[in-house]
């Protein structure tokens, strides 16, 4: 397989892989203040009305439907350490500039939207070649491992990141606390300063022809390679099913089940405990099952949990929403896992980005529609029964991404 080399020893790619995963985990974890902040900002300071407020999610989604075929390709030009230098400094330089405008007193809800959707394009980059680097820096023995590494990272900063940045928004106040997110990201820049493998870009294997020939090379080899296919489709479901849960959730423990919001999120960060539970588990997982049985059968086995979650009634019934999002979510953290190494494994290194690409424009692409989606559920149905047909739709991701012969492997091929 052609594609970037380490030019390194691999005891230095390991510890300069350990690095990428410190900076992104504090990165991740820091990012949760501007969560937070910002729907505050906007509606304390700035006075927006709900639907302007959700705006702002929203507007941090819509890169990923714009941005990801255009960065899949544009991204192989720079060295991939330059282009997760200046991602985080962009998104360093963007999010600061909300406290200054707010202290100068220009600030403007337009700002907050422009703010997500700047920081959004960026991260776009950032992750396409984020999750491109364990194959180059890590052997394929310790792949799984690596890529459980990115998956803790991911849980701890749901389990722990509303907590830190609602603190951090007490103290601070919703003005000032996106320069903690600005921290994490010269924390992540840092780390990237740090590295001292040198990794060249892909861009001497790409094809002459420019974007769409580049892309439509991508396209191809995914579209005839049935297995991420699979997959691909299995985690736009999952995705869509997320972001509708995202829409539902808070409104349905607020107003159905009726309790104070400190108690909801510690319901909320049942999410990331159940993740960090599968994340750490996924290694022993991949051990007894194969890396390919561990894409979708834990998924499979826990999913089923989810359906207790609009079950959840006030007092001894809010067990029922933590077991649930717990087992759940632990079972679907091993699926993030394990879809994650399928791709890298499967794919050829001068196409890793250009296919990550593909699918991450249709998985995440999907979680702009999929706040839609559980917009109208909740307005159709109510918040109970929406979150009863969201989960009961998340049941089919890991069936849909063992409708490929990926359900007679044992294991994951290496693509030699």
């Amino acid at each position: 397989m052609s594609g970037p080399v380490a030019t390194a020893p691999e005891s230095v790619r390991e510890r300069d892989f350990r690095l990428l995963w410190v900076g992104s985990g504090i990165s991740q974890l820091c990012g949760m203040a501007t969560v937070v902040a910002f729907p505050l900002l906007a509606a304390r300071t700035l006075g927006a009305t709900v639907g302007e407020v959700g705006l702002i999610t929203a507007a941090g989604y819509l890169p990923w439907l714009v941005v990801t075929l255009p960065a899949g390709v544009y991204s192989t030009r720079l060295r991939p350490r330059t282009v997760l230098l200046l991602t985080d400094l962009s998104r360093a330089a963007v999010v600061t500039m909300v406290p200054v405008l707010s202290a100068l007193g220009h600030l403007a809800l337009w700002h907050l939207y422009l703010s997500n959707i700047l920081v959004s394009c960026a991260t776009v980059f950032y992750e396409i070649v984020y999750l491109s680097m364990p194959p180059r820096m890590l052997p394929k023995d310790k792949l799984v491992y690596g890529n459980i590494r990115l998956q803790i990272a991911r849980a701890v900063s749901l389990a722990f990141g509303p907590t830190v940045a609602g603190f951090t928004v007490q103290l601070l106040g919703p003005e000032h606390a996106p320069l903690v997110n600005t921290a994490g990201f010269l924390v992540s820049a840092s780390c990237n300063l740090l590295m001292r493998s040198r990794i060249e870009s892909t861009r001497s294997s790409a094809r002459a022809g420019g974007m769409w020939t580049e892309l439509a090379e991508a396209v191809r080899f995914v579209t005839r390679q049935r297995v991420i296919l699979a997959s691909m489709a299995g985690s736009a479901v999952g995705n869509c099913c997320f972001a509708a849960y995202e829409a539902l959730v808070v409104i349905f423990l607020a107003d159905d089940v009726g309790i104070a919001p400190g108690t909801l999120g510690m319901l909320l960060g049942s999410v990331g405990i159940g993740g960090l539970i599968g994340a750490f588990s996924a290694g022993r997982v991949s051990r007894l099952l194969g890396t390919a049985r561990s894409v979708w059968i834990p998924a499979t086995v826990l999913a089923p949990a989810g359906l207790l979650l609009p079950l959840t009634r006030p007092g001894p019934g809010l067990s029922l929403f933590l077991m649930g999002a717990t087992l759940f979510h632990a079972g679907y953290a091993v699926f993030t896992v394990g879809q994650a190494t399928l791709v890298q494994l499967l794919t050829p290194s001068d196409l890793l980005q250009r296919t990550l690409a593909c699918v991450r424009f249709v998985s995440r692409g999907m979680l702009f529609f999929g706040g839609l989606v559980g917009g109208g559920l909740g307005s159709l149905f109510g918040p109970r029964l929406g979150l009863a047909v969201v989960m009961f739709l998340w049941l089919s991701a890991p069936l849909i991404t063992a409708s490929s012969r990926l359900r007679h492997w044992r294991d994951i091929p290496s693509l030699e």
